[in-house]
C-alpha cells in the first residue's frame, strides 16, 4: 500500500474517534442531569416529606404572625373596652374583644397542628437519613467518576486533534483536498473505507474484479464506482472474514 493511502487510512482512524469524542463531550450536560434525575427519583419520598415539612413551617409562621397581630388587637379591644364612654363603644369593644380571642383559639388549635405535621415530618427524615446520606455520596461518586471521565476524553480529542493536525499537514495539498470533498459530502463524514469479499464496506455495492485487484495491490487511490468513497484492502480483516464465512 502506497505511503499516502496509508496516511489516509490513518487519517480517517482519527477523525473518526475525534467525531466520538465530539459526541461525547457535546453530551455532557445531558449525561449529568440523568446522573442527577436518578438520584433525585430515587430520593422522591424523601423530598416529599421534607417539602411537606417545609410548607407546614411557612404555613405556622404565618399563622404565629396572625396570632400576633390577633392578640394585639384584642389588646386595643380591651383597652377600649376600659376608656369606653358609653354604651355604644362598650359593646363595639365587648365583640372585638371576643371575635378576637375566637380567632386567637382557632389560631393557636391550627399552630398546633401544624407543629404536629412538622414533628411527624422531622421523625420521618431522621428515620430516612441514613439511606440519603447513602445516596447522596453514591451521587457524588458517580459524579466525580463522570467529570474525571469527560477531563480524559478532552484531554484525548486534543490529543487526537493534534495528531490529525500534523498527519493532514504530511499529505499532498491535492489528496488532502479530495478527503476533505468526500467527508463533507458525505452523511457520516466517512471518506476512507475498506474493500472486503468484492464490496465496498460503505454502500455494499460489487467491486469488478480488476477493480478490487487494484485495491489489493494498493499502488494507487481509488474511489468506489457508486459512493465515490476512497477504498483501500486490509488483508487481515478479510482473511477473518472469509473464515468466518467459511465456517
Amino acid at each position: 500500500m502506497i505511503k499516502e493511502l496509508e496516511q489516509l487510512v490513518a487519517l480517517q482512524h482519527l477523525d473518526t474517534e475525534i467525531r466520538h469524542l465530539k459526541s461525547e463531550l457535546d453530551a455532557i450536560p445531558q449525561r449529568r442531569a440523568e446522573i442527577e434525575t436518578e438520584f433525585e427519583q430515587r430520593a422522591f419520598e424523601f423530598r416529599v416529606i421534607e417539602n411537606r415539612r417545609d410548607e407546614a413551617r411557612k404555613l405556622r409562621d404565618q399563622l404565629e404572625r396572625n396570632l400576633d397581630e390577633t392578640r394585639a388587637r384584642a389588646e386595643r379591644a380591651e383597652r377600649n373596652l376600659m376608656s369606653s364612654k358609653n354604651e355604644k363603644d362598650y359593646t363595639a369593644a365587648i365583640r372585638e374583644i371576643d371575635a378576637a380571642r375566637k380567632q386567637i383559639s382557632q389560631l393557636e388549635t391550627q399552630i398546633l397542628e401544624q407543629m404536629e405535621v412538622i414533628e411527624q415530618a422531622d421523625a420521618q427524615i431522621k428515620e430516612r437519613e441514613p439511606e440519603i446520606v447513602r445516596l447522596r455520596a453514591d451521587l457524588e461518586e458517580k459524579l466525580r467518576r463522570f467529570e474525571e471521565q469527560t477531563r480524559q476524553q478532552a484531554l484525548a480529542l486534543e490529543s487526537r486533534q493534534r495528531e490529525r493536525e500534523q498527519l493532514a499537514a504530511s499529505l499532498p495539498r491535492q489528496i488532502i483536498a479530495l478527503y476533505d470533498r468526500i467527508s463533507a459530502r458525505v452523511r457520516d463524514g466517512v471518506a476512507v473505507v475498506e474493500a472486503r469479499n468484492g464490496s465496498c464496506t460503505a454502500c455494499f455495492m460489487a467491486l469488478r474484479p480488476q477493480v478490487m485487484a487494484e485495491i489489493r495491490r494498493g499502488a494507487e487511490i481509488i474511489l468506489c464506482d457508486n459512493c465515490s468513497r476512497i477504498l483501500y484492502y486490509a488483508p487481515q480483516s478479510s482473511e477473518k472474514s472469509e473464515s468466518k464465512a467459511a465456517s
